[in-house]
């Protein structure tokens, strides 16, 4: 009886091997095709100017938008200071014949770039003379 279960269990496991055994080769032979199209791709970078790119240059610019070199961040003016800071305690400190130290000067070029990006519109206060709030205030007093 244990001879006859075991011959039973022998050619179910010799089917199931030769079916996964034909399986095997069929996907095999179907993955051995290559794909017959040909894809034809525009070109991520037309130059229609008469400037001529370098091959760096081009490899840069069909990168897209996202490696843009005049995108900032939104706070790169602060994370600008905070390197700044971060660099000047280890820099040795400046000789005493100068007159102003690391840090005023960095504080001033930081307020220079402020100045240079920031729109030069008229500020708006409230209590400007053309402003509603100051005619009421100096009506009342």
């Amino acid at each position: 009886m244990l001879r006859m279960i075991e011959d039973r269990l022998q050619i179910e496991i010799r089917s199931k091997y030769k079916t996964l055994d034909k399986k095997l080769n069929h996907l095999s032979q179907q993955q051995k095709r290559t794909p017959q199209l040909h894809h034809s791709f525009y070109p991520r970078v037309i130059n229609t100017t008469d400037i001529t790119f370098s091959e760096q240059e081009m490899t840069l610019l069909e990168k897209g938008p996202k490696h843009n070199l005049h995108s900032r961040p939104t706070y790169w003016i602060r994370n600008l200071a905070l390197e700044a800071e971060t660099a000047i305690i280890h820099l040795p400190p400046p000789p005493p014949q100068t007159e102003k130290s690391y840090r005023k000067l960095t504080a001033e070029r930081i307020s220079t770039l402020i100045k240079k990006i920031t729109p030069t519109h008229t500020q708006h206060t409230p209590w400007s003379e053309n402003s509603q709030e100051h005619k009421n205030k100096t009506k009342i007093e």
